[in-house]
């Protein structure tokens, strides 16, 4: 996934997170450090820009951002290598649409016999998505085909109610702006890696971050899908011990976040930056370890804190 200059956040999103302890660990050595999150902070990336490292920032609470973690996470979900993960993009969608349009959507796959999310029966090649006309709408386009197949592309807008609940999802002919400094876009490939680590981590903490609570049952859908089995175990057992969340390596959420690849090649690094504002910045870089076939998480590990 690749994106340019961050934009507006959503309204009504929480501005500030609670205190809490980040652990930059890996799964054997702990350093704590405090960090408090009151405002937004700029994002760092881990690697400098080039043609041989993709990056992606995120943003928390951001239109754009999250309407790209539902989509990145839902093509990943339906694009399985085993088979299309219905726990996963059931959870998904019960997080990220309003109920009311859940059931409406429903009714037009029904009669439609295609996946309303995509508006299709199989899975984009890759996607964007871009800010819209207004601040509550992200206009997200999708690439099908390729290779030696023609490309059919759709494009439709994304429209949030203020809580952050998608309330429609329509098609248009119209293109999105022209890509600029001023202008957000998300951009993704299916079965990129770092891709799919900037779709889970994404996913991850909008579901830790939902105003009406933490949502388990997405948060657990996720690490479900993105984890290897054994990693999984281990990253249990590992936040038994150590009191707080294994994916984050802290206890409350970042503020934005970037996730780049390697210079290896087969790990990803994802930057989180807590706090901003008034308060310190606490910057935690973790280097996320990936099955070289089937993609799973297989090692999270600390790098540094600042």
């Amino acid at each position: 996934m690749s994106s340019n200059t961050h934009a507006r956040r959503r309204p009504g999103r929480r501005a500030a997170l609670a205190a809490g302890l980040v652990l930059a660990v890996g799964l054997g050595v702990a350093t704590q450090v405090t960090a408090q999150a009151t405002g937004p902070a700029p994002a760092k990336t881990s690697a400098k820009a080039s043609t041989a490292v993709r990056s992606v920032n995120g943003f928390n609470g951001e239109v754009v951002t999250q309407v790209a973690d539902f989509y990145g996470a839902y093509v990943d979900a339906k694009n399985d290598s085993a088979a299309p993960d219905a726990a996963l993009a059931g959870a998904l969608r019960a997080h990220y649409l309003a109920p009311a349009f859940a059931e409406r959507l429903k009714a037009w796959e029904k009669k439609n016999k295609v996946d309303g999310v995509l508006r299709a029966q199989n899975v984009p090649m890759d996607w964007t998505v871009s800010e819209g006309a207004t601040g509550l709408e992200a206009v997200v386009t999708l690439t099908f085909g390729g290779g030696e197949s023609p490309t059919t592309t759709t494009r439709f807008v994304v429209k949030q109610e203020p809580t952050g609940d998608i309330i429609d999802i329509r098609t248009t002919n119209s293109a999105p702006a022209k890509a600029s400094t001023a202008v957000r876009s998300v951009s993704g490939r299916t079965g990129d890696s770092v891709t799919r680590v900037a779709d889970f981590y994404g996913a991850y903490v909008d579901a830790k971050d939902d105003p009406k609570g933490p949502d388990a049952a997405l948060a657990g859908a996720l690490r479900a899908h993105y984890l290897a089995p054994a990693f999984a175990e281990r990253l249990k057992a590992w936040e038994k011990k150590n009191k707080v969340d294994g994916v984050l390596r802290a206890q409350n959420v970042p503020m934005d976040w970037t996730v780049s690849g390697s210079r290896n090649g087969r790990d990803v690094v994802v930057t989180h930056n807590f706090g901003g504002g008034e308060a310190p910045t606490v910057r935690t870089d973790l280097v996320v370890g990936l099955e070289p076939v089937f993609g799973g998480v297989t090692d999270i590990r600390s790098t540094s804190t600042r």
